[in-house]
């Protein structure tokens, strides 16, 4: 295993460089560059925008600015400070990280039991009517735009009803009560989760449908085995691998689905955060989120990549015979079925 990981961290290396790189350039070459909101104002005269730009150091090539920030990011963690308000980009950051991980946390833990519940019902009810509808609530899941799912959850729940709140982490001026909180959290971490989870129930489906398949169980049910013992330890536990790898592998998406949700939501995380700084063309804000971002993203798919090392015997056939483990796991199924 010291191997693999060791291999995995050095495949690492290659990609935040090739992300830095990309995300540097593509900012700094934006109509109006990194200072575009500043000497937007036709009052600035052609004398202020030249000492911006050499108080920013753009005046120099932009080979050099990128290795100097480089530099700066990975080796010093200091993003700079931003345009628009002048604190330090990592602080701004460290202080939004902890809501990101609270709802991507709060949506996973929904999605895996509610769409395990779905999988495991609609397999065993397959061609009923109860199937019938657990597969329309996930077409539906995976169909509808997260955007449009959130204004109808706000517009449903809190405009119509009142029984949640529409946005933000906590009431404005309240005591901060986990209530309060919790009562905050559930829209965004179900809107979120719904993608998700109708996605992984439908892989769930169909890897117990290929496990009752299986000459096991048709073993297991002729040693008269009672039918719990035959879904619970036979079945399910070969029939959940193939969903246990995607949801494994999508992990890292739910960070990106955050920037959606935690905007509409006015949810206080780093997607709201880089949205902002998008709107604003604060574009120290906005490198530092996506190398944060970049990093957790890599991060979660080394971990899932590890998990699959761990549970999956295959992969480890594989790296001890020296062949390329990146991805093998992953299995191809068709869910529909």
């Amino acid at each position: 295993m010291g191997r693999y990981i060791l291999k995995r961290m050095i495949q690492m290396i290659p990609i935040v460089i090739l992300v830095s790189i990309v995300a540097f350039t593509l900012l700094h070459l934006a109509p109006g560059g990194p200072t575009g909101l500043m000497t937007a104002n036709p009052k600035v005269s052609g004398d202020d925008i030249a000492r911006i730009r050499e108080n920013y150091g753009l005046d120099r090539p932009l080979l050099a600015q990128y290795f100097y920030w480089f530099r700066q990011v990975f080796l010093r963690f200091d993003f700079g400070r931003s345009y628009v308000n002048g604190r330090e980009v990592s602080a701004m950051i460290l202080e939004r990280i902890p809501a990101t991980l609270e709802l991507m946390l709060s949506a996973f833990l929904a999605a895996v039991v509610i769409g395990g519940i779905f999988g495991v019902v609609s397999a065993l009810k397959r061609g009923t009517v109860i199937d019938d509808i657990l597969s329309i609530i996930s077409i539906m899941g995976m169909s509808v735009p997260v955007f449009w799912l959130g204004l109808m959850a706000i517009y449903i729940f809190s405009l119509k009803t009142g029984l949640l709140p529409s946005g933000g982490r906590m009431t404005v001026g309240g005591e901060g009560s986990f209530i309060d909180h919790l009562a905050h959290l559930v829209l965004p971490a179900s809107v979120l989760s719904l993608t998700y989870l109708a996605t992984w129930s439908r892989y769930l489906r169909t890897g117990l449908i290929d496990a009752f398949r299986g000459d096991f169980i048709l073993t297991a049910r002729a040693k008269g085995l009672n039918e719990k013992t035959v879904i619970m330890k036979h079945a399910l536990r070969n029939g959940i691998l193939p969903a246990m790898n995607v949801v494994i592998m999508q992990i890292p998406t739910i960070f990106t689905g955050a920037v959606i949700t935690e905007t509409v939501f006015s949810w206080p995380g780093m997607g709201r955060l880089f949205y902002e700084g998008l709107q604003r063309q604060d574009y120290t804000r906005v490198l530092g989120i996506i190398v944060i971002s970049s990093l957790l993203i890599i991060f979660f798919n080394f971990l899932g990549d590890l998990m699959n090392f761990i549970v999956d015997p295959r992969i480890k056939a594989d790296e001890r015979n020296g062949t390329d483990v990146t991805g093998s796991s992953i299995l191809t199924t068709d869910y529909e079925r």
